[in-house]
């Protein structure tokens, strides 16, 4: 007994859409060292809709860039919160400064 062969169907691959992305600056607290810095930096890229971050331990920020559709400034918070250390986000810059 032989089984029939069903024809195959080629479905088109859809072309990705445009990706948004956001920046965000983060004040971060708690951090007493670089590693500090380093694993918050770690976790933040740890997620795909992360494109870029860095921490500056000096300054006590993080610049991070995402995709807005995926997660918001409070997940990025939460994911500081999650390791450990404290983040809001930064008041913008004053005009003319």
């Amino acid at each position: 007994m032989s089984v029939p062969e069903l024809p195959v169907t080629e479905l088109p691959v859809p072309e990705p859409g445009p990706t948004r992305s956001a920046t965000v600056e983060l004040v971060v607290g708690g951090m007493h060292c670089q590693s500090c810095a380093e694993l918050i930096e770690e976790t933040l890229t740890g997620d795909p809709a992360v494109r870029h971050a860095t921490v500056d331990l000096d300054a006590a920020r993080a610049s991070v860039t995402y995709d807005p559709a995926t997660l918001t400034v409070d997940d990025l918070c939460a994911a500081v919160t999650g390791v450990g250390y404290r983040a809001t986000r930064a008041a913008p810059a004053a005009p003319g400064s």
